[in-house]
């Protein structure tokens, strides 16, 4: 694992997560349909939106959730819903938390008048709104990836992030077998090439 400064006084990981499921009905079609977002940096893929519950200063984490629904898809979050909350031993691009590597995630259900999706550059590699069949597809391509053993780091673009096939599977949004979730789970405790250690991305 390479990093570019002193790890000593280098902010790790707040260790808590927040995620937000956001769903609209198509009109044209009458299928829901999911937000997702590219991953600027890593993990790599696409995901549901979401980021660290304590990097805005909150100790609320429906403020954090709040706030990164306006930071990364530009939505106003006017309604939202506990969904799960469960701690995953995921890691993220920041050095990892101590004592116990990984977030506390509380996904919330959300609710907003915006159907324009606007995401973040450079946090963001797009965003779009999938069916759950397309977001189930996206799923199985990361649990194909998953078998094949190959480094994290190597995982295809367009398939769904790691920690967000088991949170989805959680939700009951996406259908995983134990053995998948047991694979994938291999990928989001995996360290990243290199740890963010602050300043630019």
């Amino acid at each position: 694992m390479t990093t570019t400064a002193s790890t000593t006084a280098v902010k790790r990981c707040c260790g808590t997560s927040v995620g937000g499921r956001l769903t609209r009905t198509n009109p044209a079609t009458g299928l829901i349909e999911f937000a997702i977002l590219g991953r600027g940096w890593w993990p790599p893929a696409w995901g549901l939106f979401a980021g660290h519950a304590r990097d805005h200063g909150q100790a609320d984490f429906k403020e954090a959730v709040t706030a990164e629904g306006a930071e990364e898809l530009g939505i106003r979050v006017t309604g939202l819903s506990e969904l799960v909350t469960v701690h995953l031993p995921n890691l993220c691009a920041s050095l990892p938390h101590e004592p116990v590597p990984g977030h506390l995630w509380t996904v919330f259900d959300i609710e907003t008048p915006d159907t324009t999706l606007t995401p973040a550059p450079g946090e963001t590699t797009g965003a779009e709104w999938v069916t759950t069949e397309e977001l189930q597809r996206l799923a199985e391509v990361t649990i194909v990836f998953a078998h094949t053993g190959r480094p994290a780091q190597h995982q295809p673009r367009l398939s769904l992030e790691a920690v967000w096939v088991e949170l989805l599977a959680l939700t009951g949004d996406i259908t995983v077998s134990d053995a998948d979730r047991a694979a994938v789970a291999r990928l989001y405790t995996s360290a990243p090439p290199q740890y963010w250690l602050g300043g630019r991305r």
